[in-house]
C-alpha cells in the first residue's frame, strides 16, 4: 500500500516556487560536501583531533543543510528537518568538546546519523517522484542507509575507515544537492516564462 500525497495547482506551483527561489543553497550546499570529501579522502588524518574535526565539520555541514531544508519544507518535515539538523550540529559541537573518547562515540553518531539521514533522503525521494531526478537523492539515501547500517553492524573499524566512510557519502551528497539545484533552477526559469 502506497500513500500518495495530491496537491492542487496552488500548492503544487508554491512548492516548486519555493524550491527554484532557493535553488543556489542546493548549489552551495552541494560544492561544500564535494570539498569536504574530496579533502577528507585526500588527507587520510592518522590523529584523532584532525579526524574529530573532520567528523564535527560533517556533521555541522550535514545540520546546516537540514536547517535550510527545514526552510522550504512545511508541516511535520519542516519540523523533522529542523530538529534533525539541530541535532547534527550538536554532535559536531559535542565531537569537539569532548575530543578524547569522541572516536567510539562519533563512530555511533556518524553510523546513526548517516542511517537516518539516508532515511529521510529515501523518503523525501520517493515522495517527489514527478520532480526529474527525483532519483539521485534517492541513491545518497540509499548510500547513506547502506554505510550507516555497516557502520553500526561493525562499530570496531579502524578510524581510515570511518574517515573513508564520511569521504564517501560527502562526495554522493554533493553530487545528488547540485543536480537538485540544477533542476531547481530550471523549474525557476520554466515558472518565470
Amino acid at each position: 500500500m502506497s500513500m500518495r500525497i495530491t496537491l492542487t495547482p496552488d500548492e503544487e506551483r508554491a512548492v516548486a516556487d519555493a524550491y527554484s527561489r532557493t535553488w543556489w543553497l542546493w548549489l552551495v550546499a552541494g560544492i561544500l560536501w564535494l570539498l569536504l570529501g574530496f579533502i577528507v579522502l585526500s588527507l587520510r588524518p592518522a590523529s584523532i583531533t584532525a579526524c574529530v574535526i573532520l567528523i564535527a565539520i560533517a556533521f555541522w555541514l550535514g545540520g546546516i543543510t537540514q536547517l535550510a531544508l527545514g526552510f522550504v519544507l512545511e508541516g511535520g518535515w519542516r519540523w523533522l528537518a529542523i530538529i534533525g539538523g539541530t541535532l547534527a550540529i550538536a554532535a559536531g559541537i559535542a565531537a569537539i568538546v569532548w575530543p578524547e573518547p569522541t572516536l567510539v562515540v562519533i563512530s555511533v553518531f556518524v553510523a546513526w546519523y548517516l542511517l537516518i539521514r539516508g532515511i529521510f533522503d529515501v523518503v523525501i525521494a520517493l515522495s517527489h517522484t514527478h520532480v526529474r531526478g527525483w532519483w539521485m537523492p534517492l541513491i545518497a539515501g540509499i548510500i547513506g542507509i547502506a554505510l550507516g547500517a555497516w557502520a553500526i553492524g561493525n562499530p570496531d573499524r579502524s578510524v581510515l575507515l570511518l574517515v573513508s566512510i564520511i569521504g564517501i557519502w560527502s562526495i554522493f551528497k554533493g553530487v545528488a544537492d547540485l543536480m537538485a539545484s540544477f533542476e531547481y533552477r530550471r523549474v525557476g526559469k520554466e515558472l518565470a516564462a
